[in-house]
């Protein structure tokens, strides 16, 4: 017999720092930490908005190294654990969901830089193994359960949250460790900037006169157990998966893909829309991902969309962190009472027909879907519960 999993543990470390009360304060009054960075390799004379990780003033991109990489996991997963109050016998035998764009790219770009090695170096450098960073985190906590690594571009943590969610609803596990990391790396600055997808100033995901997403940094860590700790933890009620053939890049700007994933995570929760409360939307700010998720939410909810709300300006596209980060972003703000706002929305779009929310707003218990659109077609919904009955 199934049974629901509950976020009964978890830590964030991201541009508005690693302290969820200061988080969930910074964003109900939306205040941002956004940086200019220039595009000093290729010498371009300009610069884009980027979020960076800073935790004191030693904390600079030239600066960092494999160790700091791993130092920013390990103590985002140390937080996390604590946070679930897990014994060591349950974390010996936890296993690790890991979700990652760039898994240790920019430990590799760091190695590359200081020792002057050649590009073919540095991609065989690269082909280690997906598995490596799962594998050092297990063994710095002394975990022996199986590891899984997710790399489906921007859903990589959200699918880590689901497929853990599945086996853990199946009882093919009691537990499970999931993770969702992204640091800045010139792969990724440098190919979104070569797309044309970086706003110039400012993240306006829905409004009229957006221009495009801004990438930002997080590591992001929840446990999943069988069985709730606090009253106020989060139940997962169900999800879904499906993978958009419509083009190698993007999605069907008439959003059937995007729906049918809606769908399919409404029905295997067990509710119908009308019983959601809010939506997360993924709302990258980019004309496709934009318009492709509208027309879908239309097409679930017809003209009755719930609250929508945006969550990406406060922290960034933190790319394949996301699943993670803006889950605990989200559920973070609605146990201190409240659904974010969208900061920089200012003028509705007469072709999308939506606007999110403008102020935050107050909130207790409910149902919640969380949307998440992979570059690439990948897509993912997650349903979630804070209501004491489950659903």
């Amino acid at each position: 017999m199934g049974r629901k999993p509950f976020v009964t543990g978890k830590a964030m470390t991201c541009s508005l720092g690693d302290s969820l009360e200061g988080i969930v304060e910074a964003v109900r009054h939306q205040r941002l930490k956004l940086e200019q960075l220039p595009f000093t390799l290729s010498g371009l004379p300009y610069t884009r908005p980027y979020y960076l990780i800073r935790r004191n003033e030693k904390d600079q991109l030239e600066n960092r190294s494999e160790a700091y990489f791993y130092e920013v996991l390990f103590s985002t997963v140390s937080r996390a654990l604590d946070d679930a109050g897990v014994s060591d016998a349950e974390i010996r035998d936890m296993p690790l969901f890991f979700g990652s764009t760039s898994m240790d790219v920019p430990v590799f770009e760091g190695k590359h830089r200081r020792r002057s090695s050649s590009v073919s170096e540095l991609f065989l450098q690269a082909s280690n193994g997906y598995g490596k960073i799962a594998g050092a985190v297990m063994d710095r906590f002394g975990m022996e359960g199986n590891t899984y690594s997710f790399i489906t571009a921007c859903t990589s943590s959200s699918n880590a949250v689901l497929y853990a969610a599945s086996m853990i609803e199946e009882r093919c596990i009691e537990r499970a460790l999931v993770v969702g990391y992204d640091l800045y790396n010139n792969l990724g600055f440098y190919g979104f900037e070569g797309l044309k997808s970086i706003a110039s100033s400012e993240y306006r995901p829905f409004d009229r006169a957006r221009d495009g997403l801004i990438l930002g940094e997080a590591c992001g860590a929840v446990v999943l157990e069988g069985q709730n700790r606090k009253d106020s933890d989060f139940m997962c009620l169900g999800g879904a998966n499906l993978c958009d053939t419509y083009s190698v890049t993007s999605h069907d700007e008439e959003g059937a893909a995007v729906a049918e994933t809606m769908n399919r995570a409404l029905m295997q929760a067990g509710i119908d829309p009308g019983e959601i409360c809010a939506v997360k939307a993924h709302a990258t700010g980019t004309e496709n991902n934009d318009r492709t998720e509208c027309a879908a939410m239309r097409l679930v909810f017809g003209h009755r969309i719930p609250p929508v709300t945006c969550v990406k300006p406060f922290i960034g596209h933190t790319v394949g962190a996301c699943g993670v980060s803006e889950l605990i972003l989200l559920t973070e703000s609605i146990k201190a009472g409240f659904i974010p706002a969208t900061p920089g929305f200012r003028e509705k779009d007469e072709a999308l027909n939506l606007t999110p929310l403008t102020e935050n707003r107050q909130t207790g218990e409910g149902i919640f879907m969380l949307n998440y659109f992979g570059f690439g077609g990948n897509c993912t919904t997650l349903i979630l519960s804070n209501r004491g009955d489950g659903g």
